[in-house]
């Protein structure tokens, strides 16, 4: 189940510019530390991920990847 989340959230963030993380967890009914973990487990396998603070914060995907 974790592996298919993983998977959901780098295709969710390829296809969008943004996403916070109260909206990942959101999404898929999991904690926002769950959420901190996944996107670390994401950057640890190569995908390079970018953080945003603010209003209009959240991650994404660096544009070259």
């Amino acid at each position: 189940m974790k592996l298919e989340r993983l998977f959901s959230i780098t295709m969710l963030l390829l296809n969008r510019r943004r996403m916070s993380a109260a909206e990942l967890a959101e999404r898929f009914e999991v904690s926002l530390r769950t959420i901190y973990r996944d996107m670390e487990a994401i950057n640890k396998a190569g995908i390079p991920l970018t953080s945003y603070s603010g209003s209009d914060g959240g991650y994404e995907i660096l544009p070259d990847f």
